[in-house]
């Protein structure tokens, strides 16, 4: 392992065991401690980074409780709506507790249970509605409790509502660095795209991800950020991981428009404009995690699609938009990336092929693409688009990985039913990508023109001219077979006109391959296992929470 790996590997765990030790430790003794509310729009706000945890929230009347499913939030009116059942056995535990004490004395397998448990007490003069949907004035909640360690260096006065949420992301997050520097053999990649700044190339992420063999060839457009120096744009293309890298061609487009309104670009290639972007009304993960504080900006505090249950070994989240006009097209604006656990897993399954890797990399380049894209559908591994419709969910696009190196703003237009409202579904397989926001755009498109230059310069790490490999879309590749390739294109600037403004993408094409060595014979049993749709998100889900187990049993 390279030194600046291991690096990253011991801080991945020290992070990690840091998290562990907060919630596993070795005492097994809980209490529940209030959340500091003071007012109804920190209650709101407390409530639903809570909901977004998926927590189990149990309403306490007196003696009784209930436990709430399918929360929503009304920021107006300061209400939430919710079905109402019984409370399951596993989470009866501090709903019975003594008093007195106020400690729960918790085995460890129902742990997990009473650590998810979010309790609301409310007067006992309140009606509640077992029958159909409740609704309860946020005004109307004397108390919230949540459960945690019984430890001394556990501060009381901690406050989940502000914390939760961020220690439950740092978790999610250590886990994957760990699980991912763990590995011997690199993950994949893709081509790395830098620009530069007049002082250095500065990253601005990855193109073509995903097309690992070359009849997934494709075509990619990648946002830029750029700026001319002595008349001319220079960016950077790179290999920087253990692969063979075929770029077709590399253009850049300058688009010229008003400076008031965006310009983005579809994954298809097609430029909108956004003027008005909305967000959601409602965000659920498979109808029961509240996600949508986590959209709302771009912050890195991302959807993660890592529900605690799923249809289908697919999540889906659920959003709803605000559609007063009942337009009937639209604009849905995502910023994204694909997940560095979904690298990871892919290269467990690739490595479990040992020395038979090589064979199977030239028999599936002989495969039709079309049945590696079924069976990468059956696998939820795209991040699938669709609408609402008087029909059913339309299917309206299939994002293909784009790499988890950075996120990726993009525009998917739509065409939707004149409703009030508006519904929108994005699913994928567990922890298979992180949107880190999302909102819609109903306005029609402003004018604005397009440009597009082709490189008048291409120098590779060898100061060899390879223009005329990467300057057409003719199938004959620049390529970059070695880690730390790297070629130079330039540009010529074009001239901004009076009052405009310019934004910038890279529209290349071309396909990668992987460089792997394994050893040993292959895994027959688990390969196999792969043939079934579902098994790779059935994997993701198995092996997060093996990893999880793992680590925390070792802090005990």
């Amino acid at each position: 392992m390279k030194p600046h790996s291991l690096q990253k590997k011991i801080v991945a765990y020290m992070l990690l065991f840091s998290c562990v030790n907060l919630f596993v430790g070795c005492n097994r003794f809980y209490r529940p401690v209030e959340v500091n509310s003071p007012n109804l729009e920190s209650k709101n706000l407390s409530l639903r980074q809570l909901t977004g945890e998926g927590r189990y929230f149990i309403l306490r009347k007196g003696k009784e409780s209930y436990s709430l499913s399918d929360i929503v939030y009304s920021q107006p009116a300061m209400t939430l709506t919710a079905s109402v059942h019984q409370v399951r056995s596993n989470h009866n535990l501090y709903t019975q507790a003594q008093k007195k004490t106020r400690r729960i004395y918790v085995k460890s397998k129902q742990q997990d249970a009473v650590l998810e448990e979010v309790h609301l007490f409310i007067p006992n003069t309140l009606k509640i509605n077992t029958t159909g949907r409740y609704v309860l004035d946020l005004s109307d909640i004397q108390k919230i409790e949540v459960i945690e360690f019984d430890k001394g260096k556990t501060t009381s006065s901690y406050v989940l509502g502000t914390i939760g949420f961020v220690v439950g992301a740092v978790l999610i997050a250590a886990i994957i660095s760990a699980a991912t520097y763990e590995e011997p053999e690199p993950t994949s990649s893709c081509p790395y795209i830098s620009t530069y700044d007049g002082e250095k190339y500065v990253l601005q992420g990855e193109i073509y991800g995903g097309a690992i063999f070359p009849q997934l060839q494709r075509d990619d457009y990648l946002p830029l950020k750029t700026q001319s120096i002595n008349q001319i744009y220079s960016l950077k293309i790179s290999n920087e991981l253990q692969e063979i890298q075929h770029t077709d061609f590399a253009d850049l487009l300058v688009v010229e428009h008003n400076s008031a309104h965006k310009i983005m670009i579809g994954p298809d290639g097609q430029l909108h404009t956004i003027l008005n972007p909305q967000a959601p009304l409602k965000a659920l993960l498979n109808n029961q995690m509240d996600v949508s504080t986590s959209l709302l900006t771009k912050d890195n505090k991302s959807c993660l699609f890592n529900g605690t249950s799923s249809p289908n070994n697919s999540e889906e989240l659920n959003l709803t938009f605000k559609n007063d006009l009942k337009n009937t097209s639209a604009k849905l604006v995502l910023n994204l990336k694909s997940s560095s656990w979904f690298d990871n897993l892919y290269s467990e399954f690739t490595k479990g092929l040992g020395s038979y890797y090589p064979t199977w990399i030239k028999k599936q380049s002989k495969e039709p693409s079309a049945n590696l894209e079924k069976w990468m559908d059956e696998q939820h591994i795209p991040l699938t688009i669709s609408v609402n419709t008087p029909q059913g969910w339309k299917i309206v696009k299939k994002l293909k990985t784009i790499g988890p190196l950075l996120n990726r703003e993009l525009i998917i237009p739509l065409s939707v039913p004149a409703d009030e409202q508006t519904e929108i579904k994005l699913s994928c397989g567990y922890l298979f990508w992180e949107v880190d926001y999302a909102s819609i755009d109903f306005s029609d498109d402003e004018p604005f023109t397009t440009t597009r230059l082709k490189p008048f310069e291409a120098i590779n790490e060898l100061n060899v001219d390879v223009l005329p490999e990467i300057l057409q879309p003719d199938r004959k590749f620049l390529n970059q077979p070695n880690s730390g390739d790297a070629t130079i294109l330039k540009y010529k600037v074009k001239k901004t006109p009076d009052g405009k403004t310019q934004t910038f993408f890279l529209h290349s094409s071309g396909y990668y391959e992987h460089v792997r060595n394994y050893k040993g014979t292959p895994k027959t049993a688990f390969l196999k296992s792969f043939k079934k749709p579902g098994a790779f998100p059935a994997f993701s889900k198995r092996r997060f929470s093996e990893t999880w187990k793992t680590l925390a049993s070792a802090q005990q």
